[in-house]
C-alpha cells in the first residue's frame, strides 16, 4: 500500500480523459486538475493547502464542485474501477460487496438526561 499520493499514471489518464469535456482551450490542464482533485481526496487537507506544483486552489474546487454535482466524478470513478479489475485479470464488478454501519444509542427526550452539575449537586437539568 503507498503511503503518500503518486500521480496518475498514463494509461490511468487514458482511461479518465474519455469522459472529459475537450470543448475548450484551458490554461491548465485537465490532468492537472484531476491530479490535485485526487490529492485533495488522499490527504484529506484544506483547499487553500494545495501544493504550488497543482493549480490554484479556487479553480480545483470550482471543477470539483462542478463534477461532483453532475456526477461526473462518480462515473469516472466507476470507469477506473472497472479498468483496475480488468487489469487484475477480476470481472467488471464485485462479486461480493462489504457493507458496515455503526449503531449508537441516543436518549430519546433531553429529560431523561440527567447528572449531577458540576459541584452545585443539582441532580437532573439546570433550571433558569
Amino acid at each position: 500500500m503507498q503511503s503518500c499520493y503518486q500521480r496518475l499514471t498514463d494509461s490511468q489518464w487514458e482511461v479518465m480523459k474519455e469522459s472529459l469535456p475537450t470543448q475548450r482551450k484551458r490554461q491548465h490542464s485537465l490532468r492537472e486538475i484531476v491530479d490535485a482533485i485526487l490529492w485533495y481526496l488522499r490527504v484529506g487537507s484544506q483547499w487553500r493547502n494545495l501544493p504550488a506544483s497543482f493549480p490554484k486552489w479556487a479553480l480545483v474546487y470550482y471543477y470539483f464542485h462542478q463534477w461532483q454535482a453532475d456526477g461526473t466524478l462518480a462515473k469516472r470513478n466507476w470507469h477506473l474501477n472497472i479498468w483496475e479489475r480488468k487489469r487484475r485479470k477480476k470481472e467488471d464488478s464485485p462479486s461480493l460487496w462489504c457493507i458496515d454501519s455503526q449503531s449508537i444509542k441516543v436518549a430519546p427526550f433531553v429529560s431523561q438526561q440527567t447528572g449531577i452539575d458540576g459541584n452545585k449537586k443539582v441532580n437532573g437539568r439546570k433550571g433558569t
